[in-house]
């Protein structure tokens, strides 16, 4: 298929998921470089709000998990609703992590950016192992290229340029 968005869902999350190799080279360096820590951090969480939450996620719960709580055929609502609470579950993380280092509380903001970046993969892999796979067999090529569209219109909405600059902002770190 050519306008699959399962494959947007999937390139986005192996986006999101390469903060992983940043993430764990953080660890401990608030005791030897705390501008480059501090400024890392803040760009992690601009990244996850923006990118993750704010392209990605919006495009699941406004587009994504409607088409398939609504298909006749799907019975595991539960799953979705979890799914859905996990992005709330993000935001709050985000939040937290800018509460400690505004409070200089940096090894405290790293255990929550660490056990966010645990919760946020134990999430990619439950949507593309069991989400993902559940939208492609229960909707037609025709819905799912529906979903594309939609995806890109909100992609269009938020600014593809500025999407564009978010996937790159990860490899521009410092570190």
């Amino acid at each position: 298929m050519e306008n699959n968005p399962i494959q947007t869902m999937l390139d986005e999350h192996e986006i999101i998921s390469s903060a992983e190799s940043i993430i764990k080279k953080l660890d401990g360096m608030w005791e030897n470089d705390i501008d480059t820590y501090r400024t890392t951090i803040h760009t992690l969480v601009t990244f996850f709000t923006e990118y993750a939450d704010g392209y990605h996620h919006r495009k699941e719960e406004e587009v994504l998990f409607p088409a398939i709580k609504n298909h006749p055929e799907f019975i595991l609502e539960e799953m979705v609703d979890e799914l859905e609470q996990h992005h709330e579950e993000f935001r709050d993380y985000a939040r937290e992590i800018l509460e400690h280092l505004e409070s200089d509380e940096d090894e405290k903001a790293y255990k929550i950016l660490d056990d966010y970046l645990e919760d946020l993969l134990d999430h990619i892999g439950a949507e593309n192992d069991e989400l993902f796979i559940t939208a492609e067999t229960l909707l037609s090529e025709e819905e799912l290229e529906t979903i594309y569209f939609k995806f890109k219109d909100i992609d269009m909405e938020l600014g593809e340029e500025q999407k564009t600059e978010l996937e790159g902002t990860l490899e521009s770190l410092p570190i």
